[in-house]
């Protein structure tokens, strides 16, 4: 705690005032409301001595210091921080009241307003950081600008798509390459008995569906005009860009999933697993 004492001397602020303004803080209030409501407890009361006192000891010392204790406990004490405690640190680095909003604040989200709303609309209670990414990578472009501004879903969109898999985008960028993918969908599509006949190796058909109301970005995967599923839409968005080109690289798609035999040995059900089924992606230059 001495970093945070240090701090409190350096900014001349009254040593009880820092749990609820770490409170209000955590809470979202602007620096305006912060400044109305604490500058009495600073011996230079304007709003930039405020926002000064706010960065260094809380957002810089009380963010570190809970983070150590936090550590300290896991290892002194064998007692693990969850939920909402394994976020206090980022919480109070960016003054947000949730989790999920401080998720959002570490992937660019500067404004906290919009950071706490975007997060507000994560259907997880409590999600964890991978599931909140997840999350992410399934809204269409216009669902991210209908909960966020055109500034904040462009950095969202471009967020997403650096999260494809490292190989996704070396193929992608460069035209030539091979990655897998999961097969999504195949609960729903109603063909999962048609699937079940395919052996792994059988050529598929990447077929666009850019008028598709849910993604834009929609990729359909066929077999000999049977719908068997979507490209999973972390990877649809860069992939699409690919199919898009004009001329387009050549792109193949195969089962890499032996779906006849999952079939036969654990039934047409267990197709139904999420990323039970997987494809081969091949580019070549044209």
């Amino acid at each position: 705690m001495r970093e945070v004492q240090r701090g409190i001397r350096q900014k001349k602020v009254a040593a009880p005032a820092l749990v609820p303004r770490a409170t209000d803080w955590i809470a979202g209030l602007p620096a305006a409301d912060l400044h109305q409501r604490h500058h009495g407890n600073l011996l230079t009361p304007d709003i930039t001595a405020t926002t000064s006192a706010i960065d260094k000891i809380i957002v810089q010392d009380l963010a570190w210091v809970v983070s150590a204790l936090l550590q300290l406990l896991e290892l002194r004490r064998g007692v693990p921080a969850e939920g909402h405690l394994a976020a206090l640190p980022a919480m109070i680095k960016y003054g947000v009241g949730s989790p999920a909003a401080s998720y959002a604040s570490s992937i660019g989200i500067h404004d906290r307003a919009t950071a706490t709303t975007l997060a507000a609309n994560c259907p997880y209670p409590e999600p964890t950081f991978r599931q909140f990414l997840d999350w992410l990578s399934q809204l269409t472009t216009d669902e991210i600008t209908a909960l966020t501004d055109p500034d904040t879903a462009r950095l969202l969109t471009r967020s997403a798509e650096r999260r494809s898999p490292r190989a996704t985008q070396a193929a992608i960028l460069s035209g030539t390459g091979t990655f897998t993918c999961p097969l999504r969908g195949v609960r729903h599509n109603g063909n999962d008995a048609y699937l079940a006949q395919l052996p792994a190796g059988t050529l598929l058909d990447l077929v666009r569906d850019p008028s598709n109301g849910a993604d834009p970005n929609a990729i359909q995967v066929q077999h000999q005009g049977v719908f068997l599923g979507w490209i999973a839409r972390e990877i649809a968005r860069p992939l699409a860009l690919a199919l898009d080109e004009d001329p387009a690289p050549h792109i193949y798609a195969q089962l890499a999933t032996d779906a006849r035999s999952i079939a036969q040995q654990n039934g047409a059900d267990h197709l139904h697993v999420h990323n039970a089924v997987t494809l081969t992606i091949m580019l070549a230059p044209r």
